[in-house]
């Protein structure tokens, strides 16, 4: 098979695999509370991972939490700050927080996000009768500067309580330049979150470079294993926040009069974790930092230009996102995905013959759905690359794009 669905999920090494292994044959054991040796050996590596995980994405004044996805890393962002009243306001730079939230407050997300970095805030919104402003994306993919200088306007006299973005978008590929939305959050004293998802398995990402109060990632995007992701917070407001679910290491002392949770980070981490997905993460964090990184970006950014010009030389298809000068000129900066469709034929019939040529690519909204409407298509097909592909696999895509086009005569 020529995998090119790494954005959706990357291949897992079979070192990782052994790491996974190695837990449940060396210990399969619960950790923390355990006396005995196997309990210890597994409590450490867990622990461990969290200073490891911190290095890898230069957290700084940072709890990295373990939760099962960016998903739920994002969710339980938004429950916990959901059930804040006046406590974020001893910090300094949170103004907006001098109450919880009221009717009227303000989240400011973008067009381009995934559903991830929206519903959640949309249920804080029914909840709280709570207003939701959106950064308009333009065709490029790039969010739209001059409309969000316009939006600064409208929400002069309004309280901004949160500001949400995706560092990469997962349709069009394209880095945000998050820096001037940070700025804002700052002046606003608004919580400002960032979903790594599509950029810590690209780059070296800098928490403190990207100064997030929260950032979300998943291990299944880096080369780890499914079910294990980082809420990465600062943990002066991880001191306040209240738990998002409750039961078993989170629990400090419970009497029938009384009740109090442990410290963050394990505040956050109720009941049994997924130990042996800690122990995968571990495994692909150390191949990402041992990695030689300008190989791996040179051999990513080389093939996602081949495909990228190669398939703008291609009759009847639309690319949805930055084009190819774009990119190869540095104007835009771009991940290893790209979007297109392939005028009269839907998405899906695409991706099937794309299967039938053993080439896998992810086609349908990507759970992007506001995205697809700015770009007036129900769906798209998406290639996404990764370390592990070469020319190889874009001569297999493009053989199996041009049987998509001898099947339906184009």
């Amino acid at each position: 098979m020529t995998y090119l669905d790494s954005a959706a999920s990357s291949l897992v090494p079979r070192s990782v695999i052994e790491a996974v292994n190695e837990y449940y044959e060396k210990s399969g054991v619960n950790i923390h509370r355990g006396v005995y040796k196997a309990s210890a050996w597994a409590t450490d590596i867990y622990e461990a991972t969290r200073k490891e995980v911190s290095d890898f994405i230069d957290a700084k004044n940072c709890d990295i939490i373990y939760t099962r996805n960016a998903t739920e890393g994002l969710n339980l962002v938004a429950a916990s700050l959901s059930q804040v009243d006046k406590e974020l306001s001893d910090f300094n730079g949170y103004s907006a927080w001098k109450t919880g939230f009221q009717s009227g407050d303000v989240i400011l997300i973008s067009e381009s996000e995934h559903h991830a970095n929206i519903v959640p805030w949309m249920m804080l919104q029914r909840k709280f009768n709570l207003e939701i402003f959106y950064i308009p994306v333009l065709d490029n993919g790039v969010l739209d500067f001059q409309s969000f200088l316009h939006l600064k306007s409208v929400l002069r006299n309004k309280t901004v309580k949160i500001v949400s973005l995706a560092h990469v978008s997962n349709v069009t590929g394209v880095y945000h330049d998050l820096s001037v939305y940070e700025a804002y959050a700052r002046e606003k004293g608004a919580i400002f979150v960032v979903d790594a998802a599509q950029s810590v398995c690209h780059e070296r990402i800098s928490q403190t470079g990207l100064n997030a109060d929260f950032l979300v990632f998943s291990a299944h995007k880096m080369l780890g294993p499914s079910g294990i992701g980082i809420l990465c917070g600062k943990k002066e407001l991880l001191t306040v926040l209240p738990p998002y679910q409750t039961g078993g290491d989170m629990i400090e002392v419970v009497a029938k009069d009384r009740l109090t949770f442990q410290t963050s980070p394990q505040r956050f981490e109720a009941g049994t974790p997924h130990i042996a997905g800690v122990f995968g993460l571990s495994e692909a964090v150390k191949i990402l930092q041992n990695f030689e990184q300008s190989d791996m970006e040179k051999n990513e950014e080389e093939l996602t230009l081949l495909l990228l010009e190669r398939l703008s030389r291609e009759k009847g298809i639309k690319i949805q996102g930055p084009v190819y000068e774009d990119v190869r000129d540095k104007k835009i900066k771009k991940a290893g995905l790209v979007s297109f469709t392939l005028n009269g034929v839907h998405p899906h019939d695409v991706g099937t013959i794309f299967d039938s040529k053993d080439v896998a690519i992810r086609v349908g909204h990507h759970c992007c759905q506001i995205l697809m409407k700015v770009f007036q298509v129900p769906a798209t097909c998406r290639a996404s690359l990764y370390m592990y592909n070469d020319e190889n696999d874009i001569e297999n895509f493009f053989k199996a794009l041009h049987e998509v086009k001898s099947v339906f005569g184009l």
